[in-house]
């Protein structure tokens, strides 16, 4: 435990334990996932479970923070990447890789493991598939996103939303979601959406996809991560939702959130497998 000392100094050899004893899954290794997953490694977790079905790319490397410059960009899974990065941290942290898209039974069944949930993704769809299986599990979730507009780059920041088994508030009822894309991903072939609809961008300006800093990506992680660390080791709760404003230089914090009437967080909360996501698979 001497590595952690300085850990320990800030929320106690109990706090500490705590974090020794987390099972906790990543579900996206791109670059918000990237960040969430070293600091996870320093904080001392257990265990890792990283859920990626992509490979790593040249474009890539301007933000992933566990990559090098001469890693492989054909071939190379990026949770592979990952448990490569999580062993020089901290070769004790067991690190299990999902190499398959969250829409697969391996990764529903690794999820099932995890006390708690970093979605990094890019898409709404994949965001509302995980958001049930969180609340059907009583798992708590924090859900991350970085966002730019297509004027100019005028507007950019990014967001962090925590749901927790034990209180109301979703993704859906928290209005995170754009049920529109949702509905398309879960109705199309291949559950992608246009990168223009994804990006913010049209898409005759893009190649792999559309603008990501690691800067950006590192704030957006890090206020996830501090809520997490804060809510595990009991020096406070996490915040609702963290709201990021780049152009602005601001942090908006929502706690408070005042639900009606959320059919998912009625229904669906602590059903377990009766949720049947296997229909989304």
């Amino acid at each position: 435990m001497k590595r952690f000392n300085r850990n320990i100094i800030f929320f106690g050899v109990d706090g500490q334990r705590i974090l020794r004893e987390s099972v906790v899954a990543v579900v996206g290794c791109g670059g918000l996932g990237h960040h969430v997953i070293q600091q996870l490694a320093y904080l001392g977790v257990k265990k890792i479970i990283a859920i990626d079905d992509e490979v790593l790319s040249l474009t890539n490397k301007n933000r992933y923070v566990l990559a090098y410059d001469d890693d492989p960009i054909t071939g190379f899974h990026k949770v592979d990447l990952i448990k490569r990065s999580v062993y020089m941290i901290d070769p004790s942290i067991e690190v299990e890789t999902v190499h398959a898209s969250l829409r697969s039974a391996k990764a529903i069944v690794a999820l099932k493991q995890a006390d708690v949930i970093f979605g990094c993704l890019d898409d709404d769809g994949p965001r509302f598939i995980l958001n049930e299986f969180a609340l059907a599990y009583d798992k708590e979730l924090f859900d991350l996103a970085s966002d730019t507009d297509n004027e100019g780059m005028l507007i950019y920041g990014g967001r962090m939303v925590y749901v927790r088994p034990d209180e109301p508030g979703c993704l859906v009822c928290m209005d995170v979601l754009n049920m529109n894309v949702v509905t398309k991903f879960l109705s199309s072939e291949n559950g992608r959406r246009d990168r223009e609809d994804l990006y913010g961008v049209d898409k005759t300006q893009l190649e792999e996809g559309g603008p990501s800093v690691v800067s950006l990506n590192g704030i957006i992680a890090s206020l996830a991560v501090m809520e997490y660390m804060l809510q595990a080791t009991g020096i406070r709760k996490a915040k609702k939702k963290l709201e990021y404003r780049g152009n602005m230089g601001i942090v908006a914090v929502k706690n408070e959130i005042n639900i009606d009437d959320c059919h998912y967080c009625k229904n669906v909360r602590g059903v377990a497998d009766a949720t049947n996501l296997e229909r989304y698979l």
